[in-house]
């Protein structure tokens, strides 16, 4: 019976794993990458029965004193990644070696260690997500994960990649939109903030066929219309600009009830929304 059980258990074993997509294996193996990495410094932390995790400036000494003693006996040897600068991977490679310079933990050194070690994490998995996405190669990633700068540079450039992270997450849960459109939006962003600071009230330009945001006509009631209308090529190229708002251009048009009537539902009932003309622009005509 046990022997019946055990390979009905088996083979259950099997048909589940056969039905694992590729991104959970990725996923599993990158868990396993982590886990690889990791194991040395949470065996070296349970050694001290810090259950709870570091929870002041004293345990996180005390954290990096068992850390340093047990590279240095070589009781644990945790992987590094390549490009990592942080002192804390310095002292590990070293210790590959059987030779570490001594370090004074007082002061600020432990908790700018600790802020290296979440630099770089972060860093990591803000590079795998636009990289697994197939939204950027790591080259064009470069600036951003640069440890030849100082801590607060690299600090800014965490956050340059959150906020990008922010939009097209915002584009792709909120606005469903797919890869071809994703794409381009991320080179937009990549190229700003590697030519400007952080600037997390920047409005991005991302353009926007119809056909993609037609879903959302029916529902949406927005405060500015802006229509573009090309015709011809070339030299002979004529552009219109035409934007409505609902706030009108000057005051006195408001107390004179000047522009154009829209009607619109708002809460099952019919509201009149009054559009102003704020911007109209023409191309010069050139004629032979």
């Amino acid at each position: 019976m046990q022997a019946s059980k055990k390979k009905c258990t088996l083979l259950q074993w099997s048909s589940a794993a056969r039905c694992i997509s590729d991104k959970c294996m990725f996923l599993c193996r990158q868990a396993l990458e982590r886990f690889k990495e990791e194991a040395g410094w949470i065996l070296c932390v349970r050694k001290q029965k810090w259950n709870g995790g570091v929870s002041s400036y004293q345990e996180l000494i005390a954290c990096f004193t068992l850390v340093l003693e047990s590279l240095e006996c070589g009781e644990i040897q945790p992987w590094i990644h390549h490009g990592s600068g942080s002192l804390l991977s310095k002292l590990i490679q070293q210790s590959y070696h059987g030779k570490m310079e001594a370090v004074s933990l007082t002061g600020i050194t432990s908790v700018q260690m600790l802020l290296e070690i979440g630099l770089d994490k972060m860093k990591k998995d803000y590079v795998s997500f636009f990289i697994g996405q197939e939204l950027a190669t790591l080259t064009s990633l470069d600036c951003f994960i640069s440890t030849s700068v100082d801590l607060q540079e690299q600090v800014h450039c965490v956050q340059k990649l959150h906020h990008m992270l922010e939009i097209m997450v915002s584009c792709t849960v909120l606005l469903q939109f797919k890869h071809e459109s994703l794409f381009p939006w991320t080179q937009i962003c990549i190229k700003y903030y590697r030519e400007n600071p952080l600037d997390e009230k920047h409005v991005f330009q991302l353009p926007v066929s119809s056909a993609l945001v037609k879903k959302f006509y029916p529902d949406s009631h927005p405060e500015v219309w802006k229509v573009d209308i090309s015709s011809g090529h070339g030299p002979k190229e004529v552009k219109t600009t035409w934007q409505v708002s609902t706030n009108p251009p000057v005051e006195h048009m408001m107390s004179n009830n000047t522009g154009l009537l829209s009607d619109s539902t708002v809460n099952a009932g019919i509201e009149e929304k009054m559009y102003f003309i704020t911007v109209v622009k023409c191309s010069q005509v050139h004629f032979r």
